[in-house]
């Protein structure tokens, strides 16, 4: 962990409701609400409840929880996307978020346009990006492959390329919702090492995950999400041993 300043990412008791079946009634739903006093009004969904963490220079946390837990509405509402119900966010610094690689590319035109069309999408500098291009194709794999078009990648293979723009993204605060989840081993093992270059020890990283073993391993802290309520938040390797001991399944005595 980082030293105790300022810190860089402040999250405090933040909730996020959003309206049952899109805020419709029924009238089933009417009729019951007049006799009940209440319109017929659904109560809203709580995506989260009471959540707080803080993040310093250099902090590496991870989001653990099942699938609907809140941990990308949690990190929707740090980048500025969302709005909490209640609480405070405060960031300071450049941040961004990632989430499905490869959102905004253009299977009819070229890797080499693409490149440079996703680093404009994330404000990578133009010049910038023409220094770093044969850097950029090369840790993705496709050197000698720029005049393809994007339709002829894998899948695997685009996530490699949007990743490897992504790192040269120049931000504080990385927010990283499932990103390194649509490549195979290899280009997990390259993701880690980028977080581990000199370059990223004074950068945030938040990680909404469900890789444990990069929870564990890359993460000093970690912060456990159940139904959108805080279970836990500390030391990454005890909060995600009793995360996944809360998994298994119980036998009739409880």
């Amino acid at each position: 962990m980082s030293g105790r300043t300022e810190p860089v990412v402040d999250v405090r008791g933040l909730w996020r409701e959003f309206p049952a079946e899109g805020g419709r009634r029924s009238l089933l739903r009417v009729l019951r609400g007049a006799v009940q006093g209440n319109g017929g009004a659904a109560p809203p969904r709580r995506a989260l409840q009471d959540v707080s963490l803080t993040a310093h220079r250099g902090d590496r946390i991870a989001v653990v929880g099942n699938n609907a837990a809140g941990k990308s509405t949690l990190l929707r509402i740090v980048a500025g996307l969302l709005r909490p119900t209640r609480g405070t966010v405060a960031v300071r610094g450049e941040m961004v978020l990632l989430t499905a690689l490869g959102l905004g590319m253009v299977e009819e035109v070229s890797v080499l346009e693409n490149t440079y069309l996703y680093g404009a999408l994330y404000g990578v500098d133009p010049a910038r990006m023409r220094l770093a291009i044969g850097d950029i194709l090369g840790w993705a794999g496709i050197a000698g492959f720029e005049h393809a078009k994007l339709k002829t990648l894998s899948a695997g293979t685009r996530a490699r390329l949007a990743f490897s723009v992504v790192r040269h993204i120049d931000a504080d605060v990385f927010l990283i919702d499932e990103a390194m989840s649509a490549g195979d081993v290899t280009f997990a093992a390259k993701c880690r090492a980028f977080f581990e270059e000199p370059s990223s020890r004074d950068r945030t990283f938040l990680i909404a995950t469900h890789d444990m073993d990069l929870a564990r391993s890359f993460c000093a802290s970690a912060l456990w999400l159940h139904e959108g309520r805080p279970m836990e938040f500390g030391d990454s390797r005890a909060v995600v041993d009793r995360y996944l001991q809360a998994q298994l399944p119980r036998g009739p005595g409880g």
